[in-house]
């Protein structure tokens, strides 16, 4: 699932402790079942304000005012935690897996890219609504002495899922997908801009580019990105790419921007 050309800010993918014992123990077991990592990173970034709080006790400062926002640090600590354990169920993963599709209004038929895939699930999903037509998933994955090959995570999550002769998994730069204008019928990604720390914009560009008029566009991301994306990027593309019908939706902790590429 990740990003381009000097794109160095490729999503990172997480695998919960849960996933990892899992994967550890069905291993021992001689038994392979897919593994998808925890994608949105929320409920981390809703621990930062407790920075607020923390900084003036750094520095020294007393009062009975920090009362508040001892209140307000546990509040964002716990729905953080929350939002945390509920993304990394299968439950949650495949919930916002059929509501992007169902906004996408793909058919038996069609052509469909995952762009930054990650781990697969929305390219696993995608097939397995379309049943024939092709799902493409890209992304950018970034090597590491630990795990020197991170694209086999997804390769094997496609193949044990049996949709490996629909979904095929190909590295590509976001910046630069591999394919000519108005290929795909639907584009959609999950946490695939917020993921990337620069060039946001252009991603977005290059998704748009590769869809036929008449597809549509579904993005899974956290709340201030998808705000950005449906009252700051997408309005203004109106002219330029005939972007039309912006929407923005919300699956639980998540928020969805859809829009659709006129002819």
């Amino acid at each position: 699932m990740n990003v381009r050309g000097s794109w160095s800010s490729c999503r990172r993918v997480y695998l919960s402790p849960v996933a990892l014992r899992r994967k550890a123990e069905q291993q021992e077991k001689g038994v392979e079942r897919p593994v998808y990592g925890v994608e949105s990173q929320q409920g981390v970034l809703l621990v930062l304000p407790a920075l607020l709080w923390l900084l003036p006790q750094v520095l020294g400062q007393g009062g009975s005012w920090r009362i508040v926002p001892a209140i307000l640090i546990g509040i964002f600590v716990v729905w953080g935690g929350v939002a945390s354990a509920i993304g990394s169920t299968s439950w949650y993963r495949l919930g916002l897996d059929s509501r992007l599709i169902a906004l996408s209004g793909v058919g038996h038929t069609s052509r469909v890219l995952n762009a930054v895939c990650g781990t697969g699930s929305l390219a696993v999903s995608f097939a397995r609504a379309i049943g024939s037509g092709e799902v493409v998933a890209t992304d950018r994955w970034k090597p590491t002495k630990r795990v020197p090959d991170p694209s086999k995570r997804t390769r094997d999550n496609v193949r044990m899922e049996g949709v490996d002769h629909v979904v095929r998994v190909q590295e590509s730069d976001p910046l630069a997908i591999p394919y000519k204008d108005g290929y795909f019928n639907a584009v959609g990604s999950r946490y695939g801009i917020g993921g990337s720390r620069k060039d946001r914009r252009r991603i977005l560009l290059e998704m748009l580019r590769v869809m036929k008029p008449g597809g549509r566009l579904v993005l899974a991301e956290s709340v201030p990105v998808a705000l950005w994306l449906r009252y700051r990027v997408l309005p203004p593309l109106v002219a330029q790419y005939k972007v039309n019908d912006v929407r923005l939706s919300r699956f639980r902790f998540t928020s969805i921007v859809s829009a659709q590429k006129l002819g």
